[in-house]
């Protein structure tokens, strides 16, 4: 406590504050003290020069009764006069003498020669000066001989007594004149005081103030141009030395600061970059496994650039086999290739259900909801764990991959399906037809074998024989177009672009006939084995229309119905349909319905009254609810 309160007093002795206000209030003490004396010497000094002129004039006024004394009144009138005169000119020396500023400046005055000078001068006017006159004044009818004997008694002592009252002005004369110089020596005191004070102030200021800011300007000027180097030099327990010590330290904390910063920014720098090559890579993953089949060499260059992003020695993509659940197959870095030596692979140390894995081993599983399609193996180093953003990349990297996997098992099951749908409709439609069309003729052949066994006449073997060829132009007929049927395909990327090109198809081939396309579904996704599907049906009723209508019109729509059913419609102006348009040995109309089957839905025939076609006509309706709001 002694210690800081010490410092406090130190600290406030050493104050520049303090330290030009004490110059200021000496210099503003002196300015005082010099007005207070020249007012007490203005004071002092008030009446001197009137009790001088007082004294002058006393002089005068004793060679004036020295004048009427000399006069010689010849008659009674001029001595009364000169009485009167001579009174007059008593009482206003007296008055002068005992009631001006003379007696004043006696009685007040500290010299002694004043007040022996005034002595002097009131006793020989009492004691010498006042006898001689008194007779005169008194007696109005004074003989000439003492009017002249008292001039010659005044003559002889009016010199000294005129003496007496220079010396008492000498005195008063020389009082006022030592006050003066005591003046003139104290304001020039005053003056010398306050120019070392104003010195003292202009020295301290320049040392403690001026070179200090300038300092503390010309590091400000370096701290805005990012120079936190620059230190003051002023040390002081002052203010300024306070302010200056106070910038060093803020200009240290800055520098630190802005390393610290730095150092930040180019930590995030870092992360940043990282961060766009984890994302250049998760997109060129992505991409990479969308182009096309997922085989090893896009599998071995994702594990490659993985290891090489991540810095992990060790990373191996372990899948499954589809001869064998507990089978894989290893994918490793083209840096890292190494056969597997392990013959069972349920004892693979690798594996995510393993409990006994070693510090740093990590697997990942590639799998979904339903399969597994193997694992990620991870191997970092034993005192290290993978950092968060390892982590993440690892885990986007196994869900991508288990993505793309499910999405290729998904569709190359659904391939299969369709192939195997496919198949199964290419088999019936050749047993509905071709089959039943050869056993119509196998039938025929061994009739008309049985009649020329039986030597039947020619009428009958000839009606075999057009039975025979009939079947064989139907067996043909139906055969073409079951290879237009197969030989479709869907290169379209949508369905309203390949049912354009249908019905821009049939427009070109048929000069007489004017083929249109009224689509109204918008943007509406069907499957792949829907639009396959509908395309064939709608390809069956426009040849339907083309061939047996002999139409001018024909016009494919496409619309939305209730209950998030859609509607295809082919509409003709043509002849009409019959009531019952299935025929002997014409499988169109069949195999149409059973693609209507497929999809679930509904396949109608009618006429088109009504349906934006005039001159009557068949309108073939196919009805049905897409897979995807079922």
């Amino acid at each position: 406590m002694a210690t800081s309160l010490a410092g406090k007093k130190l600290r406030f002795s050493q104050s520049i504050a303090i330290q030009v206000l004490i110059p200021m209030v000496v210099i503003g003490l002196l300015a005082l003290a010099s007005m207070v004396v020249s007012l007490l010497v203005t004071l002092n000094t008030q009446h001197d020069a009137e009790a001088i002129n007082i004294a002058g004039s006393m002089r005068m006024q004793s060679y004036r009764i020295a004048v009427l004394l000399q006069q010689s009144p010849s008659s009674d009138e001029e001595r009364k006069v000169m009485a009167k005169n001579l009174s007059r000119e008593y009482q206003l020396f007296s008055n002068k003498l005992y009631q001006s500023s003379i007696s004043r400046a006696a009685e007040k005055s500290r010299r002694k020669s004043i007040k022996d000078n005034y002595s002097r001068v009131v006793e020989n006017w009492e004691s010498t000066i006042t006898p001689i006159l008194s007779p005169l004044m008194t007696s109005q009818r004074a003989s000439i001989e003492q009017i002249t004997t008292a001039n010659k008694l005044y003559l002889t002592l009016v010199g000294r007594h005129v003496e007496d009252i220079d010396s008492l002005v000498l005195s008063i004369q020389k009082n006022t004149e030592e006050k003066i110089e005591l003046l003139g020596i104290y304001e020039g005191l005053s003056i010398f005081l306050s120019f070392l004070a104003l010195l003292f102030i202009v020295m301290r200021a320049d040392q403690n103030l001026v070179k200090p800011l300038k300092d503390l300007v010309r590091a400000a000027e370096h701290t805005s141009i990012g120079d936190f180097s620059y230190r003051t030099y002023y040390e002081a327990v002052n203010e300024i030395g306070l302010l200056c010590s106070t910038f060093n330290d803020m200009s240290a904390n800055l520098a630190r600061h802005y390393r610290k910063l730095e150092d930040l920014v180019d930590e995030k720098t870092v992360q940043l970059q990282q961060s766009n090559q984890m994302l250049d890579f998760l997109y060129s993953t992505a991409q990479r496994l969308s182009e096309g089949d997922i085989d090893r060499q896009t599998l071995t260059e994702t594990v490659t650039e993985l290891k090489k992003l991540t810095g992990i020695p060790q990373l191996s993509l372990c899948l499954t086999n589809e001869a064998s659940k507990d089978q894989f197959d290893l994918i490793s870095p083209t840096d890292d290739q190494y056969p597997c030596h392990l013959d069972n692979c349920i004892s693979c140390f690798m594996r995510p259900d393993k409990k006994n894995m070693a510090q740093g081993e990590i697997s990942f599983p590639i799998e979904d909801a339903n399969d597994s399609f193997g694992f990620l193996y991870i191997k970092s180093d034993k005192n290290r764990a993978l950092e968060p953003w390892q982590q993440r990349l690892i885990e986007a990297v196994v869900e991508h991959l288990s993505f793309a996997m499910a999405l290729q098992y998904r569709e190359g099951l659904s391939r299969r399906l369709m192939l195997f749908e496919e198949r199964s409709i290419i088999a019936r439609e050749l047993h509905d037809s071709l089959a039943q069309s050869l056993s119509y003729m196998k039938m025929q052949v061994a009739r008309i074998s049985k009649l020329f066994d039986r030597d039947a006449p020619e009428e009958k073997v000839r009606e075999g024989l057009d039975d025979l060829q009939q079947g064989l132009d139907a067996a043909y007929k139906h055969l073409r177009e079951l290879l237009t049927t197969f030989r479709l395909k869907l290169d379209a990327p949508t369905l309203y672009l390949a049912l354009k090109a249908t019905t821009d198809e049939f427009d070109r081939m048929n000069e007489n006939i004017e083929v249109a396309l009224d689509y109204k579904l918008g943007h509406f996704q069907l499957s792949p084995n829907e639009d396959i599907h509908i395309l064939q049906i709608i390809r069956e009723a426009i040849t339907n229309a083309v061939k047996h209508a002999q139409a001018s019109r024909i016009q494919l729509q496409c619309k939305h119905g209730d209950n998030n059913k859609v509607i295809f419609k082919v509409v003709d102006n043509g002849i009409g349909i019959a009531d019952n348009p299935y025929k002997d040995h014409h499988y169109g109309l069949s195999t149409m319905q059973e693609r209507a089957d497929w999809v679930n839905g509904e396949l109608d025939f009618g006429p088109s009254s009504g349906e934006g076609i005039t001159g009557g006509g068949t309108t073939v309706a196919l009805t049905f609810v897409p897979e995807a709001f079922r």
